[in-house]
């Protein structure tokens, strides 16, 4: 028989027959097997058995799934590395005449023989690196909220960014995380908050400013008309060009000299359409000063180059003045 099948145990040791001097050299195998499946609870030795010969030459097959849990597996004085204790792989051991050499071979696939502790140090090179295959997972952890740059030196270096704050570069060390501070803050919400007065004139371009960046009483100005109602030809529709975009607001009419009968003022717009809830009907009953007021609801609103008209009537002889104050909210 040119086989021997051992079953590796849980710890413990083997022993392989190298004596052909026994009374029995037909127990003596040049080729062995070990097998089986098993946990380690202690050390596992395969160890030769008797005197061996110069020269002789034992194979030991390890087609055993074993799981070291901390334990060391030897062969014939060689350890065998843990990557391999699950895997296929031949152990050639020869008898030098003083002691065993042995060689351990990889499994038929050829994997599983190069373990990290055995790689030397510094031992693998950029070019032994493929390019794009190094990925995020099999870098060194970084720091929560920290960023890789190159530092002064040119070389790598993390910096850990702060809550609230900014990175920037810096000429003496490469970034640095500085807090937004002068005129504004900056939350690590990315609100951003502007300093109570720190907009101040020479900030602000010309022209920039808009009536809609305005309030509205910022924007709110007013326009005065006087009407006549002293003879008929002062009676009629007066045009009035409006300068800039805006809405009428309110109309207030000033009795500036009484008058014989009413005199009424309509209001119109550009394209003669009536504001609505724009009359102001000043009778003979009002008094010098008496004002009249009313607030237009539609029609109301005017673009730059707009005209105004102001349709004037009275109802029976003409007599009075008034005077009409436009309040116009600038748009």
């Amino acid at each position: 028989m040119s086989l021997k099948s051992y079953t590796a145990p849980a710890s413990g040791t083997i022993l392989i027959p190298v004596d052909f001097v026994s009374s029995a050299p037909e127990l003596t195998y040049t080729n062995n097997i070990i097998v089986g499946a098993v946990t380690l609870t202690g050390g596992l030795v395969v160890s030769p058995s008797g005197t061996p010969t110069t020269g002789q030459r034992v194979v030991v097959t390890w087609n055993a799934s074993v799981t070291p849990s901390g334990n060391t597996i030897t062969i014939f004085g060689e350890t065998v590395p843990d990557e391999l204790a699950a895997k296929n792989f031949v152990a050639e051991c020869v008898y030098g005449g003083a002691a065993w050499v042995v060689n351990i071979l990889p499994d038929f696939a050829g994997t599983g023989i190069i373990g990290s502790h055995r790689l030397a140090s510094d031992s693998v090179t950029t070019t032994s690196i493929a390019d794009n295959s190094v990925t995020l997972a099999k870098m060194y952890e970084l720091a929560t909220g920290s960023v890789i740059f190159g530092n002064a030196s040119n070389r790598p270096t993390a910096l850990s960014v702060a809550d609230s704050t900014i990175v920037i570069g810096d000429s003496s060390t490469g970034l640095v995380s500085v807090a937004v501070s002068g005129d504004a803050t900056l939350t690590k919400a990315g609100a951003l908050t502007i300093a109570t007065s720190a907009v101040t004139t020479a900030k602000i371009a010309d022209d920039a400013v808009t009536s809609a960046k305005l309030d509205d009483d910022s924007n709110r100005t007013q326009v005065v008309i006087p009407t006549s109602f002293e003879t008929a030809g002062e009676i009629g529709v007066l045009e009035y060009k409006i300068c800039f975009p805006c809405t009428i607001e309110a109309i207030h009419g000033t009795v500036t000299k009484p008058f014989t009968s009413t005199g009424t003022h309509i209001f119109k717009d550009d394209t003669g359409t009536v504001l609505t809830g724009s009359q102001i009907d000043m009778s003979n009953a009002l008094t010098l000063g008496n004002i009249v007021s009313t607030t237009p609801t539609a029609n109301n609103t005017f673009v730059a180059g707009d005209v105004i008209k102001i349709e004037t009537s009275v109802s029976g002889a003409v007599g009075g003045r008034s005077t009409i104050v436009l309040c116009m909210l600038k748009s």
